[in-house]
């Protein structure tokens, strides 16, 4: 077993109160049908809130929190590529061997669609705080919007 824990206090996602959880299976955090966003670990809350704004935008955004990389949760993946026009993946981790390649390879195998992946470069990073780390490269709310926005001018 491998577990990943960061060792910076993180923003909320779930409540005491609202906290579903299921073995092996991603969590549904907001439901959507243009896009849906694909996250792991910190990256959810910039996700869910990059969700929020794309709503105020007119663009309806599922995000799914894959807590759990391996086993992944092939079907709610395929669900998601079936049901949306596209994916945005989302990672505190290298593109290689993640989140993101994984998502586009059952993507590739089962529903052919557009898989971008925002993650850390394959190389030395930056040094500095959690979140100046994942300003620099793009990791964050502003981007996924941005990103997003950009990716629904492609599909439509």
């Amino acid at each position: 077993a491998y577990i990943r824990v960061g060792r910076n206090a993180v923003d909320d996602v779930y409540t005491e109160e609202n906290c579903p959880f299921e073995m092996d299976k991603a969590t549904t955090v907001c439901e959507g049908t243009d896009l849906t966003i694909i996250a792991c670990g910190e990256m959810v809350k910039p996700a869910k809130d990059a969700a929020a704004a794309l709503k105020a935008m007119g663009i309806s955004c599922r995000v799914l929190d894959m807590y759990c990389i391996k086993p992944m949760d092939e079907a709610a993946v395929v669900k998601a590529a079936s049901e949306t026009k596209a994916i945005i993946t989302i990672e505190e981790h290298t593109w290689i061997g993640g989140l993101g390649s994984m998502v586009a390879q059952i993507v590739c195998k089962t529903q052919p669609k557009k898989v971008i992946n925002l993650s850390l470069p394959d190389a030395p990073v930056i040094t500095g705080k959690s979140q100046e780390v994942f300003d620099y490269y793009g990791l964050n709310t502003e981007n996924l919007v941005k990103t997003a926005v950009e990716l629904m001018k492609d599909v439509q």
